[in-house]
């Protein structure tokens, strides 16, 4: 094969291709001042996947079960797109801490579900300490019982340490227009707090509500910067 001093030559099928030597090399994207935007792209979004998977961590037991990597893929991708809120660090140091001491990237993130392919419609209002909601059956199937309850996920997003508390099960009709619910009260805190609404259909068998195949829905309703 012949070869030409500043290019690399390779066949493909019956041609012959020439490209010029891009010069990258791992040592280079470590020390090269031209790629400072990829080390600082690599640098906050290696953070913001590590905060990631604490949370995920922390909601294993109430995460979506179906297409688990559309979950991660999703979360990780909202999150990073945080980011932009956060006005105390320069780019390649930002922080989700800092991003949702913002009250812009708290809003950004409010009613972000984790599950895109949740079963049900959901509108929520928050008035006087009470979470208002109305929940809609998207599918075909009829659904004999919604059920509704309240988390609290207390995350410190520097160490990703936390803690997650979850009511009971409300039990309500589809279709009801209505709902109201108390928030829960956390007077002491080490982070953030994450209040999150789950909605899951059930079907009573024997006396007994049992969780219906249809995709849950697990959705942010509010926030409270640590």
């Amino acid at each position: 094969m012949p070869s030409i001093e500043g290019y690399v030559t390779y066949p493909l099928g019956d041609a012959l291709i020439i490209r010029a030597k891009s010069g990258f090399t791992a040592e280079g994207l470590q020390n090269n001042p031209k790629y400072d935007f990829c080390r600082m792209n690599a640098s906050e979004f290696g953070r913001v996947s590590r905060m990631c998977k604490h949370i995920r961590m922390l909601l294993q037991e109430v995460l979506p079960t179906t297409n688990k990597l559309a979950v991660v893929n999703a979360f990780t991708k909202k999150m990073r797109s945080l980011l932009v809120y956060d006005t105390v660090h320069e780019k390649g140091a930002r922080t989700l801490a800092s991003a949702l001491n913002n009250k812009e990237g708290q809003e950004a993130l409010l009613g972000y579900d984790f599950n895109p392919d949740r079963a049900f419609g959901l509108n929520y209002a928050i008035e006087d300490q009470q979470l208002i909601v109305q929940v809609k059956n998207n599918t075909k199937s009829k659904l004999q019982t919604i059920g509704l309850r309240l988390l609290v996920l207390d995350v410190n997003l520097e160490t990703g340490e936390g803690a997650l508390q979850v009511g009971n099960w409300h039990f309500e009709k589809p279709d009801t227009l209505a709902l109201c619910y108390a928030i829960p009260e956390v007077k002491e805190t080490g982070g953030t707090l994450f209040y999150l609404l789950e909605v899951q259909a059930f079907s009573l068998e024997e006396a007994s509500y049992v969780p219906a195949k249809e995709p849950k829905g697990l959705l942010i309703f509010k926030i409270v910067a640590a």
